[in-house]
């Protein structure tokens, strides 16, 4: 768990179901995540989210939250080679969350984790990920087609690779 200026990352509760249901269930959002189906059954919910402990090799996942305490997405890290996830609900779209977010978890896997290199992708017809990607620092690698549970078909990818020396010199 981690604070940034204006969010705390935090372990995610049985409790944050309907919140992670009505933010994913939106199509804008659906659509642009890997395992996500829309609808998203309760009993799938609370499945995922008692999936979302453990490390760097399985993959861990962190509830963003507002200040206040809102829930507005999630940030996560994990597999062989590592890579990262993150979402944000529609209606904070814009706001730099999604940055704010990522750059706090990158902060603190490098610094005390070990992370030396992070994957990531998107889909093309999702440029503002790209966005949030090569603000911390993100290098493209190349090109491909993605799946999602939430589309019929594959869609064109972007991929991307993060060393911790480009993500210190991207946000030094």
């Amino acid at each position: 768990m981690f604070e940034t200026p204006r969010l705390m990352c935090r372990s995610f509760q049985a409790q944050d179901w309907q919140t992670l249901k009505t933010i994913c269930e939106e199509p804008d959002v659906a659509r642009m995540l890997a395992v996500i189906t829309v609808p998203w059954p309760k009993e799938k919910i609370l499945a995922w989210i008692a999936n979302t402990q453990g490390d760097l090799k399985h993959g861990f996942r962190l509830a963003v939250c507002l200040q206040g305490g809102a829930l507005i997405g999630m940030v996560g890290l994990g597999g062989v080679p590592v890579s990262c996830g993150y979402f944000i609900a529609k209606e904070h779209w814009g706001n730099g969350y999604a940055t704010e977010a990522m750059h706090g978890l990158l902060q603190h896997c490098f610094d005390h984790l070990g992370l030396e290199t992070v994957e990531a992708d998107h889909f093309t017809d999702n440029p503002a990920s790209g966005n949030v990607l090569r603000k911390l620092g993100f290098v493209e690698t190349g090109r491909s087609l993605g799946r999602s549970a939430a589309r019929l078909e594959p869609a064109p990818n972007i991929t991307y690779r993060l060393t911790e020396s480009q993500f210190k010199a991207a946000n030094s």
